[in-house]
């Protein structure tokens, strides 16, 4: 699998490093310009003759950023000499928005214009969602879905969670919000009686051996491009980042499973801890809280493992978690833009949240449809 990043107005395949994603002049001077500013000076006194796709390959391509709070990714669309607008009104080609799609957008699109969501991607982003559809798998296919923790669904499920803790072992559990992000609301419990009973939630087997580095728990963010649903086209960025706790990892107890920045590796979180240690150049990617997921292979390489090995691992479980959505996506897409045969309408970027337990065995924690694009520190660009 190779990387890829954001599309051209022509098609998904132009590549470039994640590290680009923060040049480009940010100067105030340079001003947005909208679609009514137009390059070809011509169009308005075009012959009749001359239709909307020829005028449109003779301007430069519209990129809408009025659904994205983040500067980066409009310094991405000036590097490539896009025009960028605000206006949602506009003739745009390609959009960019912080929230899911809707199916009625993406039926009004025209055959020409990209949109950075598919319609119904939500099965694997939500919590609730994404454990429903890999227990599926699992029940199907026992043996190619062990990479996801035992997963219940609550309140659905309360009555055969419940039974988990009737054993004279206890067993700790990570309880999250069905529909949240960046740790809100998550906590640790060794007991059901912490729960409501009516609480919408999902609860996890906790890995409570995971693989360490200078003593802290870590998680692994990959971002994958999705570029396409019937078929499925995957890219796995060949970069990412490494998400670490701020405070010194020792098994769950009683007594400190209220430590989040010891159990939770969500940047949102440990950024605010007096610890946290921020990174601040990205040739010294192995130091701070945040690191450069090329760190972690290096560390690996340097402790004799198998780092080719886990990558192949860490890819199947991205293909496999994708496989049980395919339909899903390819029927609303299809249902949206029925007579378009470029499977190219929609492109998304996931941030995919990977766990290493002592034994180097991966384990996916949760996907993001829209994974930060915020530029903290100098890793991010």
């Amino acid at each position: 699998m190779s990387e890829q990043n954001l599309p051209s107005d022509e098609e998904l395949e132009d590549e470039t490093e994640i590290s680009d994603y923060g040049t480009g002049d940010s100067s105030e001077e340079e001003e947005d310009e909208d679609y009514d500013e137009e390059d070809d000076d011509d169009d308005s006194d075009s012959d009749s003759s001359i239709d909307t796709a020829t005028r449109k390959r003779n301007r430069k391509v519209l990129f809408n950023l009025l659904g994205t709070k983040y500067d980066v990714i409009k310094h991405v669309g000036k590097r490539f000499g896009w025009k960028i607008t605000r206006d949602d009104e506009a003739d745009w080609d390609v959009c960019w928005v912080d929230c899911a799609v809707l199916p009625e957008r993406l039926a009004r699109m025209k055959n020409y214009q990209k949109i950075n969501h598919f319609p119904g991607m939500y099965a694997v982003a939500r919590k609730d969602f994404l454990g429903r559809n890999l227990g599926r798998m699992r029940k199907q296919f026992p043996d190619q879905y062990k990479f996801y923790p035992r997963t219940w669904l609550l309140p659905t499920e309360f009555s055969d969670f419940r039974t988990q803790f009737n054993k004279k072992k206890a067993k700790t559990f990570i309880v999250k919000p069905e529909a949240s992000c960046q740790g809100r609301g998550i906590f640790l419990t060794r007991s059901c009686d912490s729960i409501p009973i009516t609480e919408h939630c999902v609860a996890q087997r906790y890995i409570h051996k995971p693989y360490l580095i200078d003593d802290l728990k870590f998680d692994l963010r990959l971002y994958v491009l999705v570029a396409g649903c019937d078929p499925l086209r995957l890219f796995i960025h060949e970069d990412g980042l490494a998400r670490f706790a701020t405070e010194e990892y020792c098994p769950p107890l009683n007594s400190n499973l209220n430590d989040v920045c010891m159990h939770l590796t969500n940047y949102a979180i440990n950024k605010n801890n007096e610890r946290f240690v921020f990174n601040e150049d990205e040739d010294d990617d192995d130091t701070g809280h945040k690191r450069s997921l090329q760190s972690v292979w290096r560390h690996l390489e340097d402790e004799g493992e198998d780092v080719d090995k886990l990558k192949e691992e860490i890819n199947q479980i991205i293909i496999k978690t994708m496989i049980c959505i395919q339909p899903s996506l390819a029927h609303t897409y299809k249902s949206c833009q029925p007579n378009d045969p470029t499977n190219s309408m929609c492109f998304e970027v996931l941030g995919f949240d990977i766990l290493l337990d002592h034994k180097l065995k991966p384990w996916l924690i949760e996907i993001n449809h829209t994974p930060s694009f915020a530029t903290d520190t100098p890793l991010d660009y």
